[in-house]
């Protein structure tokens, strides 16, 4: 069985879809799922994303911003404005096999998270000298750009936020690949939500300003 093949099966198996609302002016884009997002099937469910609430609404809000962009119309009521974000991720399926604790693997799975794994860690390398690594890229590259490429077709969003390196990195393959969109549309330098990160990164304050422009932020 081909690696391309085995890379399609593995998605399949354990993609988390994207969360992407009728009205999305602001499509957040992040790595890859992880335990918690395994757990709830939608992307990012846990600290990540409450802190990504906590950013964009108040200090105070405990839901993860998964949550409310997945059910947008079950907290419409609590967060305005919802249905102006979108969620993705590069990957649909985890890129780290803790993501997926106990469950068995076979073979050709754990192969591919494998490579995933390294892929991970050197994701600004564009070609790498081992070709299953390239094939495995590829296949991830195609996956992300076909799904972005249903949302900006479909939807239109006003801006694109890739939120940490890796999501800025191979959002940037997808734009050059199939020269998707106009780059003014980008906003860089976001880093992951992770470990509190954006409530101490300078460049957060442009995000917070093209956020302000909209009325759900008060």
């Amino acid at each position: 069985m081909s690696v391309k093949k085995n890379v399609k099966d593995y998605f399949n198996q354990y993609n988390i879809e994207d969360a992407i609302n009728s009205k999305v002016n602001y499509l957040f884009i992040l790595e890859s799922p992880h335990k918690a997002e395994i757990k709830n099937n939608y992307p990012v469910a846990g600290s990540s994303g409450i802190e990504m609430t906590k950013f964009i609404y108040s200090l105070e809000c405990n839901d993860a911003f998964g949550k409310l962009v997945n059910y947008a119309d079950d907290y419409k009521d609590k967060y305005n404005g919802l249905n102006q974000f979108g969620i993705m991720n590069i990957s649909p399926a985890p890129m780290q096999k803790s993501a997926l604790g106990d469950n068995e693997l076979l073979a050709r799975e754990e192969k591919i998270i494998h490579i995933l794994e390294k892929l991970r860690v050197n994701y600004q390398a564009r070609t790498h000298r081992n070709k299953e690594w390239n094939l495995v890229k590829e296949e991830l590259v195609n996956n992300f750009s076909t799904r972005l490429i249903n949302v900006l077709s479909n939807y239109g969003p006003k801006y694109l936020i890739p939120c940490g390196k890796l999501a800025q990195n191979y959002l940037e393959l997808a734009l050059i690949n199939n020269k998707l969109a106009d780059e003014s549309k980008v906003i860089s330098d976001i880093p992951h939500p992770s470990r509190n990160q954006w409530r101490h990164y300078d460049t957060m304050s442009k995000l917070k300003f093209i956020l302000s422009q909209d009325i759900y932020l008060k």
